[in-house]
């Protein structure tokens, strides 16, 4: 008879631990519809419970529209850093011109030599920036934005042109 009550224990224990596990809670507004519980049945052995059951009434919201994606930005050279070295005397400039991409950052470092100085320095400037009288041996450095050609010119205090650099903008 013990055995015959196993295979019964069992049915009993998973009939309890279904009846234990915890019911899905409802967030929702609406009254959820809910079934009468099952009548319950006793035997010497176990006891059989069913538990309520409960209906989702949600409905579907329709998600937010995904954004359409940004094009991507035109590549320029805008990011771009040039950098340039420009030593000046009265007999020309060294080298003659540099190349940089329209929109680049370039930054010139411009030097006059101790020999072949007259006046012990050249004033240096351009159509938009002018960075006054270098003496001899010393430099400047100036930074701006390759828009178009730009040429410099180191020049005597009295007015005359020595030396022309150009930076060309492509």
């Amino acid at each position: 008879m013990k055995n015959a009550l196993i295979p019964v224990s069992l049915v009993a224990l998973l009939l309890i631990g279904a009846g234990c596990a915890s019911t899905p809670t409802n967030t929702n507004t609406n009254t959820p519809a809910t079934e009468t519980p099952a009548a319950t049945t006793t035997t010497p052995e176990t006891v059989a419970t069913s538990t309520a059951e409960t209906t989702n009434a949600n409905t579907n919201v329709n998600a937010p529209a995904p954004k359409p994606p940004t094009a991507p930005k035109p590549t320029t050279s805008t990011g771009v850093k040039k950098t340039f070295y420009v030593e000046f005397d009265d007999n020309g400039a060294y080298p003659g011109s540099g190349t940089a991409a329209k929109g680049s950052t370039v930054t010139v470092t411009f030097k006059v030599r101790t020999t072949n100085v007259f006046y012990n320095g050249l004033v240096v400037k351009s159509s938009g920036l002018d960075l006054g009288k270098i003496a001899a041996g010393e430099s400047k450095t100036v930074t701006f934005t390759a828009v178009e050609d730009t040429t410099f010119s180191a020049q005597w205090i009295t007015g005359n042109t020595k030396a022309r650099w150009t930076l060309i903008a492509r």
